[in-house]
Order: C-alpha cells, then sequence, then structure tokens
C-alpha cells in the first residue's frame, strides 16, 4: 500500500480542523429565531437567545430590534411588545411565565405609558409601574421603527437614546447608573397569559 503523500495529508487535517471550528461556533450561537431580541449598537447585533440574560453595552445610544405582526385596531387584532424599565433588578422577579398579564404591576391594564403622538417615545423611562407600549401600523401610526417585512411578520425597532428617572433625564452617555434591567414581553397568541418564548428578562450593564 502506498503511503499518502504529505500534501493530502495537510489537507485532510486542515478540513477537518476547520470543521471542528465551525461545530464549536454553531453550538456557541444558536441560529436566531423570530421569538429572540436583538439589542442593537454601534452596527451590531446582540441576539438575546436565553428568557434571561446579560448585555454589556457602551453609554451612547442603542435600540432593541424584534420581530412582531402588525397593529390592527380596526380589527381588534393588538400585536405590542410591552417593555418596562427600572433600576432595581428585583422588579424582574414580579414577572414569569404562566402568569396573567394583569397580575404584573407593571403590565396590566391602564399601565402604558403615554407617547408623543406619532414619534412615540423619545426616551426611557424607568419605572416600576408602566411600561413603553409599542406597535406598528403604518407610517402614520407607529411607535417603532419599520426595518424590513417578512410576510405578515415585521423587523421593528425601539430607539432609546436617553434614560428618564427621579424625574430627571439623563443622556446615554451619563446615565449615573452601572446597569438598568428591561422586561420585555410580547403576547403572541394574545391571550393574556406570559406563555414561553414571549418574556425576556434582560440586565444591560454599561462597558
Amino acid at each position: 500500500m502506498k503511503p499518502i503523500p504529505t500534501t493530502i495529508l495537510l489537507a485532510i487535517i486542515f478540513f477537518l480542523l476547520n470543521a471542528c471550528k465551525t461545530l464549536k461556533t454553531s453550538e456557541a450561537q444558536p441560529k436566531m429565531t423570530t421569538t429572540d431580541l436583538i439589542v442593537f449598537q454601534d452596527g451590531k447585533e446582540t441576539v438575546v437567545h436565553k428568557p434571561v440574560e446579560t448585555v454589556k453595552i457602551g453609554k451612547k445610544e442603542f435600540s432593541l430590534r424584534f420581530y412582531n405582526k402588525r397593529y390592527d385596531p380596526e380589527n381588534i387584532i393588538l400585536h405590542t411588545a410591552r417593555i418596562a424599565a427600572f433600576k432595581d433588578p428585583l422588579q424582574l422577579d414580579k414577572v414569569n411565565v404562566g402568569m396573567s398579564m394583569s397580575d404584573v404591576p407593571y403590565f396590566s391594564g391602564g399601565t402604558g405609558l403615554a407617547a408623543n403622538s406619532n414619534i412615540g417615545y423619545d426616551k426611557l423611562r424607568l419605572r416600576n409601574d408602566a411600561h413603553h407600549y409599542t406597535y406598528y401600523t403604518n407610517e402614520d401610526r407607529k411607535r417603532l421603527n419599520l426595518l424590513e417585512e417578512n410576510g405578515e411578520l415585521l423587523k421593528l425597532e425601539f430607539d432609546i437614546p436617553a434614560l428618564y428617572y427621579n424625574d430627571t433625564d439623563y443622556k446615554m452617555s451619563d446615565p449615573q447608573l452601572k446597569a438598568f434591567y428591561i422586561a420585555f414581553l410580547i403576547d403572541r397568541n394574545l391571550n393574556g397569559i406570559i406563555d414561553k418564548g414571549e418574556l425576556k428578562k434582560l440586565t444591560l450593564k454599561y462597558k
């Protein structure tokens, strides 16, 4: 039996090493799904796969990106994303999968924050008793930016240019906080219950 040429052996070793590297990368970074949340900053999307995650951000503007269906008030099909933000991490313990939205102090009826007409929200308000009630119908009726359409699913964006808490506006460049916390909820089947895959608990830490 003739020995295998050195060049062929090296090619096989190179192929196997790259295959292992690709496998490890795919295991470390699960494929994104339409129920994932994205933190977007400096042109980079950080995908939040797990129900509870921590993401490090710079002291500058960023946004949340996600998929949801169109908000249709005429037919009372109200697909929204509810975004509550806090200084206190213990507020995240007040919401869990299986709960009724009406039992969550900052997601229950009447706790949606007022927004500026068609502009939406110009800052992220950190409150224990309210949430940002966001949606997209069309360019004349929206509280989110439309990035792309994928059938009935829309890729939407919620900009966070500044923070507001303790009755004071704070620039993202000087937030006076080391971290803050977000409870993000999309009731995808509109049943009023927080089902698996509908809730994200996010800790945002400054680099």
